[in-house]
């Protein structure tokens, strides 16, 4: 659409969530197994760094893991596995240069879920940051700090809803989303 009305690639802003691997682990609605989904979540990294700069080509998608019934830790793990899955697998094509590599985990960002275990999901968003950067540091060697940034979205688990007790649901977000806001260096 940008493209057919004249607005440069360059201009554009935005985020697309572009993990299908999260199809596979909790969803169940994959039509692509692992390896062929890592090699379309690359290409359309690849292609979104060079043509569309500002664009942010990947959402790793921890959410749907904790409604398939994932602990929090359990979904802390598999976010962070899949995009070393995926940033290995951006660094092995060469289709990025060592020196493209830092860019591209800057663009990186992922959509996490807050659930009711107040103490556990506090826990959960440090160990989120602080892991996140010790790998991008020391596994990809990205030395701006900017650029290892954990970019997070939250939203919070609407499992923990009642339809019979609405009027609870707003302490339960409320307790959710506080979960978040009180973790170390939050900027939810």
């Amino acid at each position: 659409v940008a493209d057919e009305q004249g607005v440069p690639r360059g201009r554009l802003t935005g985020t697309i969530q572009n993990d299908i691997i999260k199809e596979y682990l909790s969803r169940g609605t994959y039509i692509f197994p692992p390896e062929p989904s890592l090699r379309l979540i690359k290409d359309t990294i690849v292609f979104t760094c060079r043509e569309v700069p500002k664009w942010n080509p990947t959402n790793v998608c921890s959410y749907h893991l904790q409604e398939a019934g994932a602990t929090p830790v359990q979904e802390l793990a598999f976010a962070l596995a899949t995009a070393i899955a995926v940033l290995d697998t951006v660094r092995g094509s060469n289709d990025v240069s060592a020196a493209e590599l830092p860019a591209v985990v800057g663009r990186m960002s992922f959509f996490v879920n807050a659930g009711l275990r107040f103490v556990t999901e506090i826990c959960k968003l440090r160990a989120f940051s602080e892991l996140w950067d010790e790998i991008t540091r020391e596994r990809y060697g990205v030395t701006d700090p900017k650029h290892r940034l954990f970019r997070y979205g939250v939203q919070v688990n609407s499992l923990g809803l009642t339809e019979p007790q609405p009027e609870n649901n707003v302490t339960r977000i409320l307790l959710e989303m506080l979960a978040v806001t009180l973790s170390k260096r939050a900027r939810a």
